[in-house]
């Protein structure tokens, strides 16, 4: 009996599971084919030399074509080989036997349903052949003789031997359709779920062939085009901007070639006219023999509008003619602009992640700070002058504005500073720090 999977041989000294589950099945079914035959032989007086056929048959046989398929570059194939030759030599012994009725149709039929487990009616009718072979070269050679009638014990052996058989390939071929049918439903749940997350998901993800045509686009691409456009086969790349068709054709291209996942961004004009921005990521894989790219594209439209707009902002922040000071509420120096460097001589990768505390440059007492803080929490804005001291200890005079920045709660995030030179316009006769 055998049991059909889809392994296949790996050729690296591992050999296929059917392979041992045969050596089994064959191990069992042969040691009780030597009794039954040896039934039959016992009582028909056959001597030693059948007797020593029968055990290397039956007894050792076995295990020397498991000895063979473990051994083979391609086991699998080598076990099919040698249902092949069970059949063959079977049908020798067959014959040997002069055909005895019930012997010979359990030799036969064990290897007909071995061989049609594995490839089917092809399977069966190779079995017919070989078996048929065997008896026709034993025939040629010793003669043809018949002898139908087959010892009770050996009949008895052999009705219960079949029936055992027959229950036997029907349980193995109803655990197999059952192992199948588990696995069915197991492929079916994974697949639903993998649809209602692609079905629900928001990204877009699209499934197109080696040529960039459509083969699959989840509900979320319908937010963008109509029907028509996401129609199997279309060209899912014709509403692209011009200038981005040819680049993502390329890196579909590179993702078939290398087999390796492609990021690049691209623009889509949808059916309203509005142009949309994608981060895109494409895979390359073979389904059924066929070449398949999965693309997952993230719409960054309004992310890249937002970085944009912060890049405006940061650039205004950088080039301002006024110094700029941005510390957090726990006193931590966010940032400064080129103009602070200028004004104060500190670099920004010298203040970064620092406390204010350290770069308090007011020729003042540290109260002047304390009140500086508790106007600003109460009342939100400071403005005054004061004689300062630069990075190289050079004295200036500092006018510095500072407002509080509060969250939707009320709390303070941040104080920001405008800082400028104002000593030009100071009192000639006003001391430092006075």
């Amino acid at each position: 009996m055998t049991d059909i999977g889809s392994e296949n041989s790996t050729g690296t000294g591992k050999y296929h599971r059917l392979v041992k589950i045969d050596f089994q099945v064959r191990a069992i079914s042969f040691a009780a084919l030597f009794v039954v035959i040896g039934v039959h032989m016992w009582g028909r007086g056959y001597g030693g030399l059948a007797w020593t056929s029968l055990a290397l048959q039956f007894l050792l046989y076995p295990h020397l074509l498991f000895w063979r398929a473990r051994r083979a570059p391609n086991s699998l194939q080598a076990e099919q080989v040698n249902l092949v030759v069970d059949a063959l030599l079977l049908g020798v012994w067959a014959a040997a036997l002069e055909f005895p009725l019930w012997i010979a149709y359990t030799l036969f039929m064990g290897t007909l349903l071995n061989n049609a487990m594995y490839r089917g009616v092809r399977g069966a009718v190779g079995a017919l052949f070989a078996f048929s072979l065997g008896a026709l070269a034993w025939v040629l050679v010793y003669g043809f003789e018949f002898s139908p009638q087959t010892e009770p014990g050996a009949i008895a052996l052999c009705m219960l031997g079949l029936s055992v058989y027959v229950v036997g390939v029907g349980n193995i071929v109803f655990a197999q359709y059952r192992k199948l049918r588990e696995t069915r439903n197991a492929l079916r749940l994974s697949e639903e779920h993998y649809r209602i997350i692609t079905e629900n998901a928001g990204d877009l993800i699209a499934m197109l062939d080696a040529r960039g045509r459509w083969v699959y686009a989840n509900p979320a691409y319908r937010r963008l085009l109509d029907e028509e456009a996401l129609a199997i086969g279309a060209d899912a790349l014709v509403h692209l901007r011009p200038e981005d068709r040819d680049v993502t054709r390329a890196e579909l291209e590179q993702a078939v070639q290398t087999g390796e996942s492609r990021a690049f961004l691209y623009r889509l004009i949808a059916t309203d006219g509005n142009e949309h921005e994608f981060q895109a990521k494409a895979k390359s894989f073979v389904h059924a023999g066929t070449q398949r790219i999965v693309l997952v594209s993230t719409d960054v439209t309004e992310l890249r509008k937002r970085d944009e707009k912060l890049a405006i902002q940061a650039n205004v922040f950088e080039n301002m003619s006024e110094a700029m000071l941005i510390v957090a509420a726990d006193g931590t120096i966010v940032s400064v602009n080129r103009a602070y460097t200028a004004l104060t001589g500190y670099s920004e990768e010298e203040v970064s992640g620092r406390p204010e505390s350290e770069f308090r440059t007011a020729l003042q007492p540290a109260e002047f700070y304390d009140e500086i803080r508790d106007t600003l929490l109460r009342q939100g804005h400071w403005t005054g002058t004061s004689w300062c001291r630069r990075k190289d200890a050079g004295i200036y005079r500092e006018w510095r504005s500072i407002s509080a920045i509060r969250d939707e709660a009320g709390n303070v995030t941040h104080f920001v500073s405008f800082l400028a030179d104002v000593s030009q316009s100071a009192h000639p006769d006003r001391a430092p720090g006075r």
